[in-house]
């Protein structure tokens, strides 16, 4: 094997140097000094260790603190392979490298069939995580996005999406090792694993999957489990494996996790899947219906998709509940009875508000006069406030739209339904807008 060049070799001097600092002179003895850098090709460093031992013990209590030094100096993605003596091998092969070929038993991947990318509804509110998914799920040898950490409010959609592109990865890949795991299962697993002694096992059993999805992250709370993920997750990330994971909230939004973890869940790249629009809701909701062979009026769809705004469980649970009901009826399916299933389901306040308190709030928040929502005036940011309070006006009253018009200076129909429109368009296509008026609602709702 060639002697690295002089360039290379001062670059992981450099790199040990400033890591010396940080350590006490037995751990330096004992883990540092050992290694030698025998190679760097421009993507794998191969790093020489006095025996197999090392190399797992190294891996797990060490790498961590000097990785970040090393992609600094080499490559943020650099690869880090270890090189044994033969005589310490465990088989005699010319190294043992932290990448190997030896055929791994096939494992249950633990994915929902169900959830693939063909039934998954695409929207405004999840087109970029939809792209992402699918980049990760065909192309196994791009790890631009890795790791992915996903994060949206319960219910809107994460779950489906990383199981589809685990399906598609799976599908395409046999001879890779997936596996879709939630955060509470594999709590579980390490604590039974732990009371057993066999902490070990679990960690190197994780360390040898190619595409590993932990969903709902928050629930690994205690600091034994996430040091057990902190080697999992580093090894890896060093070899250059998928690494998906899902959450209800944003890193920089944790609490109780520690600082070294954190840091890495930041190294890659990091997705919101927001609250579906009344848009996509309408589709998803027709989808659903489509799928089951079912057919609801157009009335009955809108009603749905304007009062179960959280998330796409509850849209589901209202076709649900409104084809159980059916059945007791006449067995038409009408927005009455909608009416009464959603009502179960969700808490309807649209028919406690009024017209008055909504133009108010409006007012109020645009910083509008009444007299001007209500007035002759085409000034664009009177306009906006006409068309929001209408907005909501139809969203959360049972007035309609001829009613609306009237009360809101004499107008027909057909300006109200504009109205609508273009806030719908607005709302589906800003998404600083689509928040300040979900705050906006809520305030008028409390």
């Amino acid at each position: 094997m060639s002697t690295p060049d002089q360039d290379i070799l001062r670059r992981w001097q450099d790199a040990l140097a400033e890591l010396r600092p940080t350590q006490s002179s037995q751990t330096w003895e004992t883990w540092f000094q050992p290694l030698s850098l025998l190679r760097f090709d421009g993507k794998s460093l191969m790093i020489g260790v006095p025996s197999s031992f090392f190399a797992k013990q190294f891996d797990d209590l060490y790498l961590a603190q000097l990785y970040p030094l090393l992609q600094s100096a080499f490559g943020g993605q650099v690869r880090i392979l270890y090189s044994v003596p033969r005589k310490q091998q465990d088989t005699p092969t010319d190294s043992a490298e932290s990448e190997s070929n030896i055929s791994l038993p096939a494992i249950d991947p633990c994915l929902n069939a169900d959830f693939t990318f063909d039934n998954f509804v695409r929207g405004a509110a999840n087109k970029i995580a939809h792209a992402i998914a699918l980049s990760i799920a065909e192309r196994p040898d791009q790890y631009t996005f890795n790791p992915w950490f996903l994060y949206g409010a319960s219910g809107v959609g994460k779950t489906h999406l990383v199981s589809a592109l685990g399906n598609r990865y799976h599908e395409l890949f046999p001879h890779k090792r997936t596996l879709y795991v939630p955060a509470n299962i594999f709590l579980l697993q390490y604590t039974d694993a732990a009371k057993q002694g066999k902490q070990n096992d679990f960690i190197h059993f994780y360390q040898k999957i190619d595409l590993l999805i932990i969903d709902d992250f928050q629930e690994i709370t205690t600091a034994k489990t996430q040091q057990a993920f902190f080697h999992i997750f580093n090894h890896l990330q060093q070899n250059r494996r998928k690494i998906v994971i899902t959450s209800d909230r944003a890193p920089a939004d944790f609490e109780g996790i520690e600082e070294r973890m954190l840091s890495r869940l930041k190294w890659g790249t990091t997705t919101e899947i927001e609250r579906p629009d009344i848009a996509l809701r309408k589709a998803i909701l027709q989808s659903k219906i489509r799928r089951a062979g079912l057919s609801f009026p157009r009335d009955v769809i809108n009603f749905i998709a304007e009062n179960v705004s959280d998330n796409v469980r509850d849209l589901q649970g209202s076709i649900n509940s409104i084809l159980a009901y059916s059945f007791d009826e006449s067995g038409d399916i009408t927005v009455d009875l909608a009416r009464r299933c959603v009502a179960r389901i969700v808490n309807i306040t649209k028919k406690e508000l009024s017209y008055d308190n909504i133009v108010a709030a409006v007012c109020k928040y645009s910083g509008i006069r009444k007299s001007d929502i209500t007035g002759k005036s085409r000034k664009k940011e009177i306009v906006a406030a006409r068309q929001l309070a209408l907005h909501i006006a139809h969203k959360y009253t049972a007035m309609s739209f001829s009613q609306l018009g009237r009360a809101m200076g004499g107008r027909d129909h057909s300006t109200v339904m504009h109205a609508c429109n273009q806030v719908e368009a607005h709302l589906a296509a800003d998404k600083a807008f689509r928040k300040s008026v979900e705050t906006l609602e809520a305030s008028i709702k409390q």
